[in-house]
């Protein structure tokens, strides 16, 4: 991945403001799409392999995990060492606050029986 491309999508992750879920990954550019739902899928990924994959530097990999783990799709694992970080991807949609229903959504329900 190209510099300018991967400095273009680290401006637009601190841009955004809210949480991530693993459907939002699906808007991402290649190889980022690909990497992401591969992490989604086994549930967890190292630094050493989204540097591999992205082809991108360790520093950049670090930078582009540490967003992440800002916007809460990822976490970092305990199986972590002083060797290898490894990041578990979050999988629960329920990162974004609940909103609560107006009061006369009963009453609606209630009316058109």
């Amino acid at each position: 991945m190209d510099k300018k491309k991967f400095d273009e999508f680290c401006k637009h992750l601190r841009d955004q403001k809210g949480d991530l879920r693993p459907t939002d990954v699906n808007s991402f550019p290649e190889p980022i799409l690909s990497t992401l739902n591969m992490a989604l899928r086994v549930g967890r990924v190292s630094l050493t392999q989204l540097s591999k994959y992205l082809e991108i530097t360790p520093e950049q990999a670090r930078q582009l995990a540490d967003l992440l783990v800002k916007r809460n799709l990822f976490q970092l694992s305990p199986y972590s060492s002083s060797d290898e970080v490894f990041y578990e991807t979050r999988m629960s949609a329920s990162t974004r606050p609940l909103i609560r229903p107006g009061m006369g959504v009963w009453k609606k329900t209630d009316d058109n029986q």
